[in-house]
């Protein structure tokens, strides 16, 4: 009889802890789910919302007073600042995107020789100024598809410097043992800027597609002598071996696509490619434009980042990675540029 009620007793223990835990998930997925909702409304609302991103490069180290053969001085310096502005009325959408990415280091300390007072110069790593902006009208309420215009820009934001021996970038000009530069690039030399009508397809939130058939692109490079370096895309001018024209206007289609999750709720993935083609100058050379990013959220707000990203220029000339050669460059020619970055970031929307 003791051992009947013993166990109608835990039996009845069992039951009651089971249904408190069923309640429990059941409060916790409805606070899930109204959060959601709370969010998507918001984000389908009309009027402006925007989101804003900083980053940290996760190569920082400084170190000084090192050992004896423990090392030398290292300063890094670097980051990524991403904004996001997304307008909504009725039928019409509007989406900017601005990221600048941008990190340098500096190997050393004091002077460069010893005649000189020069300071050791910072080396650029990473310098990229991108802006998106996407104009998009559905045909019909809860259509899919949808008019829309894309307008990019692509540039840098501070001056590069070549060495004439090491072929490393740096901050600033110098002309003195051992390093001697000339500049290679600065902020809208070169700038490439998109211009695309075309339609826009975006059946959930997670999956979107573009397509403009008609897209124009215009390489601008407003510093003559950095157009005559002969390696940012533009063609000689006529009659001339030494001198480049400072723009180039391209026509071809351009198709994007992007996908955008959240998995285990924490884990955020993002990927968009980017392809085109010119129709007047070898159509069959596809330049192209992939960016990823995963991120997990460490707390609210605070993400690891991943980030891989492949670009193709056709006409661009890039310097060729070899681990043998002097500098790490063993030349210029048409290659994959490949960027891996991991960064610490917050988030905030608003």
């Amino acid at each position: 009889m003791k051992k009947n009620l013993m166990f109608i007793l835990l039996m009845g223990l069992m039951a009651s802890s089971y249904a408190q835990i069923s309640e429990q998930n059941a409060e916790q997925e409805k606070k899930r789910m109204d959060q959601m909702n709370a969010a998507m409304k918001m984000e389908n609302a009309d009027g402006w919302s925007s989101k804003a991103g900083i980053g940290l490069d996760l190569g920082q180290l400084i170190n000084i007073n090192p050992y004896v053969g423990a090392g030398s001085d290292r300063l890094g310096i670097g980051g990524a600042l991403n904004y996001k502005a997304i307008y909504k009325k009725g039928l019409f959408n509007w989406k900017n995107d601005l990221l600048l990415n941008l990190t340098a280091q500096r190997i050393g300390s004091g002077t460069v020789n010893a005649n000189s007072n020069q300071k050791v110069p910072f080396e650029k790593a990473l310098d990229m100024l991108v802006f998106n902006s996407n104009f998009s009208y559905q045909v019909k309420e809860g259509s899919p598809w949808a008019y829309s215009f894309d307008l990019g820009l692509r540039t840098q934001l501070l001056n590069s410097y070549i060495d004439s021996a090491s072929k490393k970038i740096y901050l600033k000009e110098l002309d003195v043992d051992p390093y001697h530069t000339s500049l290679v690039s600065k902020l809208f030399s070169p700038a490439l800027i998109t211009i695309a009508p075309g339609m826009k397809y975006s059946k959930t939130k997670k999956y979107q597609f573009f397509l403009s058939p008609v897209a124009g692109q215009i390489l601008i490079i407003s510093n003559q002598k950095i157009a005559n370096l002969g390696v940012h895309g533009t063609e000689l001018k006529e009659g001339s071996t030494t001198e480049y024209k400072k723009s180039k206007f391209s026509l071809g289609a351009l198709a994007k696509a992007a996908y955008e999750n959240t998995y285990f709720k924490k884990l955020n993935v993002n990927s968009e490619i980017s392809l085109y083609s010119d129709y007047l100058d070898k159509p069959q050379n596809i330049d192209v434009i992939w960016t990823n990013s995963f991120g997990i959220e460490i707390v609210k707000g605070l993400n690891l980042g991943l980030h891989l990203d492949l670009y193709y220029d056709d006409n661009k000339t890039n310097n060729i990675s070899d681990s043998n050669a002097i500098g790490g460059i063993a030349g210029t020619g048409k290659r994959v540029n490949f960027i891996e970055q991991l960064l610490l970031s917050y988030n905030r929307s608003f």
